[in-house]
Order: structure tokens, then sequence, then C-alpha cells
């Protein structure tokens, strides 16, 4: 927002004493390339808007007993420069314009809460991405997190995270012999489809939790439901307002609650394996679902698959967009050395880099294992000419796809 110096000028700057709406909440400070940004939330219409720090200060001001002469004079001694009348009526018009002031008229809520609903469909819809909702889920976690929200107590949730956490090292430590009995069950093919039955119900649990979690903290989910994210259909379940919670370690646990549900779900399976019947069908199930369930725990905490580790990651850094910001960095590093990353603060420096060098860490290895597993592979049904090119028919593809999804995604965002 623009700022001149000189006193401010009309009377009606002393008199005026505005007040945003009882449901907006102003975000804490995210970092997001080289600024700081702060998410405005409203959770009446669940509308979000992204506003600097200067705005955010301003806005934490507007509570209706202080008159815009006296911000003004706050905001002067904060950031050295004072208000002009015009530029009070601007931020003001602007809040206005997106129902965050006292009075707003319905109408203008429910035309602002029906553009939010359809940038979220927007944002929901990809050629690799689709969700649904579920009418009433998101109330339904309202009322579940009155009745079993103790259930993140630290009291009760570190003691079970951490049994969880050993049930999970030893099943890693101890995977060749769960994974014989999965394939050495009499009926193995009955034991995998309910392990994975009772594995996608483990899911839906792991959802509903960051619904809790949520709600818990003083916020709500925006909507719980099903998606297909390619190749398969899982739920889902969005928590916007955790964005706006000013406590960092209460922002990191909503993202976490859900691999709690995995780690805590797995104490029953290996009570199963371990004490339940040692052979047999039995026997063959507990496997099968320690070996899905820590397969799920250690997919959610990789940091570079946007899934909740990512999240916690980026919670606890208190960034914004911190995979797209990091590439975003390293590549202007690459092609201007320092001078390309120069406007960037010192601890966005580390903390960008840092993520790119854990993110080339994770994701260079595995491509290639995956690409020489796979060459290997079709060059011992084929031949090795074969093996080339259909690896390099499959990276066109997979290329093609991805454009596709980043055009389409932009398509789908300018229209909203």
């Amino acid at each position: 927002m623009t700022t001149v110096s000189g006193p401010a000028a009309s009377s009606w700057l002393d008199d005026a004493r505005p007040a945003l709406r009882s449901t907006v909440r102003i975000g804490p400070g995210l970092l997001r390339g080289p600024s700081v940004v702060h998410i405005i939330g409203d959770r009446d219409t669940q509308a979000f808007l992204r506003v600097g720090p200067r705005e955010a200060f301003l806005m934490a001001q507007l509570d209706g007993t202080r008159s815009l002469a006296d911000i003004g004079a706050s905001y002067a001694e904060q950031f050295g420069k004072r208000l002009g009348e015009a530029h009070w009526q601007q931020l003001l018009g602007l809040l206005h314009a997106h129902a965050l002031m006292e009075p707003a008229a319905a109408e203008q809520l429910d035309a602002v809460r029906e553009k939010a609903e359809v940038a979220r469909r927007a944002a929901g819809r990809s050629p690799l991405l689709w969700r649904r909702p579920l009418p009433g889920a998101a109330e339904f976690a309202v009322r579940l997190a009155g009745r079993i929200g103790w259930l993140l107590n630290p009291l009760v949730a570190v003691p079970l995270a951490l049994l969880g956490t050993a049930v999970a090292v030893s099943v890693l430590l101890d995977w060749s012999t769960l994974w014989s009995a999965v394939t050495d069950s009499p009926s193995r093919w009955t034991a995998t489809v309910i392990g994975l039955t009772v594995g996608w119900l483990v899911i839906a649990g792991h959802e509903l939790f960051h619904g809790i979690a949520c709600v818990r903290y003083g916020g709500r989910p925006t909507e719980i439901g099903v998606m297909w994210r390619f190749p398969m259909i899982a739920p889902y379940c969005k928590v916007d307002d955790v964005v706006t919670f000013p406590h960092r370690g209460h922002r990191v646990v909503t993202s976490f609650a859900g691999i709690y549900v995995n780690l805590v779900a797995l104490i029953p399976f290996g009570a199963l394996w371990w004490w339940g019947p040692q052979s047999g069908w039995w026997h063959g199930l507990a496997g099968a679902l320690l070996l899905f369930g820590v397969v799920a725990v250690v997919a959610n905490l990789v940091p570079v698959l946007k899934l909740d580790g990512y999240h916690m990651l980026e919670h606890a850094t208190a960034t914004s967009n911190l995979q797209g910001e990091s590439f975003r960095f390293a590549g202007a590093f690459l092609r201007r050395g320092p001078a390309g990353v120069a406007q960037y603060p010192r601890g966005a420096k580390l903390i960008y880099a840092g993520y790119a060098v854990l993110a080339t860490a994770i994701l260079g290895p595995a491509v290639v294992l995956l690409v020489r597993s796979w060459y290997l592979s079709l060059a011992h049904w084929w031949s090795p000419g074969v093996a080339v090119a259909v690896l390099v028919g499959e990276a066109v593809v997979v290329g093609g796809l991805l454009r596709w999804a980043i055009v389409w995604k932009r398509r789908a965002t300018e229209a909203a």
C-alpha cells in the first residue's frame, strides 16, 4: 500500500472507528519468496485474502475502539511514514469490497461465499486431480471434535504416537519377515484386499483428524470428501483455516494429526501380529496391515510429495508455497549466481537453499533407481534397444501430461 508524508488532513479520521467483522482472522507473517505475506481468512464466508505486513498491521488495529487517526499514528511509529486520507479510503474500500468490515450486507456475504466456492472448485480440478466434497462431512468433523478431540491432548497423543513409532520401526527392521507372512498366507489375495480396505478406512480417519485438529485450535474444515489423485481414489480434508492460526505449533500439529492416526492404527495391527496366530490367514492379514500402514506413514513424511510432512515443514518454517519458491530461488541462483538472489533476506536464503538441497537429495536418487530398475526389467523382457525406446516414450508422455496439467490449472484459475 502506498504511503505519503504529512499529517492526516480530514476530521473524519479522528471520528471514524471502523471494525473488522468478528469472523475475520489475520494470519501470521509467512515467507513467500523474498517477501512476507499474511493470509486473511473469514470463517463465515470461507474466503481468503493475501496482504502485506503493512496492511496486516493496520487491519489488526481495526477493532471499533480506535480512531483512524490513532491507528495512523501507530503506523507512523512502526513504519516511519504517515498515511494520507486517500490511502485510508483505498484500504477501507478494499476491505469493504471483500465484505471484511462491519456492517456487511447479507447479499454481499452470499456473493463472497459463492466466489470463494468457485475458486476452491477450480483449484481442485485438473487432468490429474479431481475433488468431490461430501455434504455435511465438515459439520460432522466439528461435532466429532467435541467428543474425541481429547485424543489430541499432548498427555494422550505423545505416548500413543511414540508407541506407534516404535511399532513402525520394528516393522521396518523386520520387513522381510512380514512380507513372507503375506506372500505365504493361505489366502494372500484375500488378506491383501482386506488389508487395502482397512488401510483405506485408516486414510479416512487420517483426513478426518486433520479436520478435528483444525477445530481444536479454533478453525473449521473447509471441505471433506473424496478425490481422485492420479492414479488412486482417496479421502481428503481441506483445512484452509490453518494458515490463520497464530501459534506455529498448532499449525504443525494440525498437519501431523493425520500421521498420528496412521501411527495409532499400527498399535492394534502390531498386537495382532505379535500376540495373535503365528501362522495362517490372520498372521498374513496382520503383516499386510502393518506393511500398508508403515508405507502410508513413510510416504506422508517425505517432504517433497506435498503431503503431511511437506506441510509440517512449511508451517515449521513459516513459509507459503515452500516448494515452488525454493525451486524459483534455485533457478535464479543457477542463472545469475548470488546476484540473482540478492533481494532475499538471509533467513529466506537458508530456508530455500536447504529445501532445494533436500529435495534434490531425495528426488535425484529416487528417479535414478526407478529408471534403472525399469530399464533392467524392460531389457530382460525384450532388449536394451527396446528398453531405451520405451523409457524415452514414457518420458515424453509424462512431460506432456505435466504440461497439460499446468496449463489446465492456469486456465481454471484465470477463469475463476
